[in-house]
């Protein structure tokens, strides 16, 4: 789910897997992979990675991940377009909830999800096999939900359209979400 970044991981366990979300802000594409990984399981852990952007941590295979201008939301912002997001596509708050995931130090990420929670993912650049590579080097059992050659709407493309304050970014946002980012754009971006 720098995390719906454009990062959603999902775990499971047996009936509550994990997805990872970096939701920078959260796009229609993140929307359509939480739904697919709510498909897979009766509870779904939502991973939220760069979870303190006050501390972002780095990594060398994803670097434009740690900048600040690419981490505007804060967790428990992201954690509201989420939820709203998710409420409004019909999905029960019941069935879902929420844990830091630290993907870019891999030793941290049992003191917050267990190893016996599956995780979800997605493949669609470099940066999410390494997240495999991580999250199976740490004993993580990992489910790849598709892998496609591009991912759109790009986390990046959004928050250029929120700068901008160009009502477009509204096409590639789910609806929970709007709102959210309306009350937030100009203390975050102001002109």
């Amino acid at each position: 789910m720098t995390g719906i970044q454009t990062h959603i991981c999902s775990s499971c366990v047996p009936a509550s897997p994990m997805q990872i979300a970096e939701s920078q802000p959260l796009h229609n594409g993140h929307l359509e992979y939480l739904l697919a990984a709510m498909e897979r399981c009766d509870f779904l852990w939502i991973g939220i990675t760069q979870f303190n952007i006050q501390e972002l941590a780095t990594s060398q295979e994803a670097a434009h991940r740690h900048a600040f201008s690419s981490n505007p939301f804060t967790y428990w912002q992201r954690v509201r377009m989420i939820e709203e997001s998710l409420v409004a596509s019909g999905v029960g708050r019941q069935r879902f909830g929420f844990s830091p995931f630290p993907i870019e130090k891999p030793v941290q990420l049992s003191d917050f999800i267990g190893t016996d929670v599956v995780q979800f993912t997605t493949i669609v650049e470099e940066w999410n096999r390494e997240k495999v590579i991580r999250l199976k080097g740490q004993g993580y059992i990992v489910e790849v939900l598709w892998e496609r050659e591009a991912k759109h709407p790009i986390g990046a493309e959004v928050r250029k359209l929120l700068r901008e304050r160009n009502a477009a970014w509204r096409t590639m946002v789910p609806l929970g979400a709007q709102a959210i980012i309306d009350e937030l754009v100009p203390q975050l971006f102001p002109n």
